[in-house]
């Protein structure tokens, strides 16, 4: 699976279960238990689904971080806008 689809996938399961709707069935769920027909306790995948989001979004921010320092310490003029 692609980065794009494992984030896409992340972000799925994390908005379905805040909006209390299974995102395997569809069905209604109470905190993270699935009330429809899977009857899946997605408290696990809620956990690895916000960390994978954090870690990436952070590796992310880390990148750009790197990359303004080196364009400032090699002299050049940088703006950020």
């Amino acid at each position: 699976m692609s980065n794009a689809a494992t984030g896409e996938s992340n972000e799925h399961i994390i908005s379905s279960i805040i909006n209390l709707v299974c995102p395997e069935c569809g069905g209604r769920m109470s905190e993270f238990q699935c009330e429809g027909r899977c009857g899946k306790n997605w408290l696990a995948e809620w956990e690895w689904a916000n960390q994978a989001t954090r870690s990436s979004k952070s590796r992310l921010h880390g990148h750009a971080a790197r990359k303004a320092v080196a364009i400032t310490a090699s002299g050049d003029e940088w703006c950020h806008r």
